[in-house]
């Protein structure tokens, strides 16, 4: 059995493909499984991969019909052997030493869990980014709930840097977890979310069950922020989405007794959605919409829920960063034209 699965979910990357896989064979940690999933790739992603199979036993391939990165991560996972499992994106990198000391730190605590930091890389440039202030070693139900909140809101995490990252907390790529604790419970990628927060669900589950999880302050992942991802592309469907990312939200708190005492965090979460919809549909240049109904139909969501309810109740030093609060202010105020200024003055940033 090896000590480690890496699942690769893997579409039209074939400028990127070869560092990742290679950061992969290189690992000290020579026990491992490198699972590669190529999700109906255009390009020449799967010729790719299939050279670096036959050069290297420890390499499986599954090739299979577009589905979403979901469904690729969860076809990889059935297929995965190994005692703990990591998932890779395909554009990004593992550090060179990355499972060795996720692995050890798994193994020396019995954790169900084990989180690592990463590097961005934002043209070119190398940034470390720490999640919380210090490594911990936690079993206590009451930590590992918290761990629940900081999935929907960074601002729930209280020992977080102050200058630590307002992403990835709920991030699978740099969390190893038991193949154990997967087996009993089920865990999964939700596909009916296309893609969209289904790895934060993810994780959520997996600290509801977890009976113990490790933190270390080792760097272990390269996270590529790229304009073309799948954060930053047009979402048609988008509205419907959000739709069953609240239903799969509202389910995970009703099963675990969280709903009701997570109130503040979920309608954090909800104006986290709104922001990300400013991008992915309103306001995309590729909405065939005019601006006018565009901004018809972004002041009827405001009046729908739970947009509403979340706007009059969230509690705004819960939002992660200053465009998530004025978001929340122009929302709050009913101001389509507000929000628009504001996306576009977020994109001048970004510049």
């Amino acid at each position: 059995m090896p000590k480690f699965s890496v699942v690769v979910p893997i579409y039209n990357v074939e400028a990127y493909i070869k560092d990742c896989v290679e950061s992969l064979q290189n690992q000290t940690l020579k026990e491992i499984e490198i699972i590669l999933v190529d999700d109906g790739s255009p390009d020449n992603s799967g010729s790719i991969i299939d050279d670096y199979a036959s050069k290297d036993e420890r390499i499986k391939v599954i090739h299979k019909a577009n589905g979403g990165v979901s469904a690729a991560r969860n076809d990889g996972l059935k297929v995965a052997t190994g005692e703990y499992v990591l998932f890779c994106d395909s554009d990004d990198m593992m550090e060179i030493d990355a499972c060795e000391k996720l692995y050890k730190a798994g193994i020396d605590s019995d954790a169900d869990v084990v989180i690592g930091d990463v590097y961005r890389i934002i043209d070119g440039e190398k940034k470390y980014a720490q999640f919380f202030a210090k490594p911990f070693c936690t079993d206590d139900r009451n930590i590992l709930d918290d761990l629940v909140r900081v999935d929907f809101s960074r601002k729930y995490c209280h020992d977080a840097p102050a200058d630590g990252p307002a992403f990835g907390y709920g991030g699978p790529w740099n969390k190893a977890v038991k193949k154990d604790l997967l087996d009993r419970t089920g865990i999964s990628f939700d596909t009916s979310l296309k893609g969209i927060f289904d790895d934060i669900l993810y994780t959520a589950y997996l600290y509801a069950e977890a009976k113990k999880v490790v933190y270390i302050t080792e760097p272990v992942y390269d996270y590529r922020i790229l304009d073309g991802s799948v954060t930053h592309s047009y979402k048609a469907a988008m509205l419907e989405i959000n739709e069953a990312i609240f239903a799969a939200w509202d389910k995970f708190l009703k099963k675990y007794g969280y709903d009701g005492r997570f109130d503040q965090a979920y309608e954090a979460l909800v104006i986290r959605r709104l922001k990300g919809m400013l991008g992915t549909y309103f306001f995309n240049e590729k909405n065939p919409v005019g601006l006018k109904e565009q901004k018809k139909q972004l002041k009827a969501l405001l009046k729908s829920e739970p947009y509403l309810s979340a706007i009059k109740k969230v509690d705004p030093h819960r939002l992660i960063n200053q465009y998530d609060l004025a978001v929340w202010m122009m929302a709050k105020a009913g101001s389509a034209n507000g929000l628009h200024l504001v996306y576009k003055m977020f994109v001048l940033l970004k510049k």
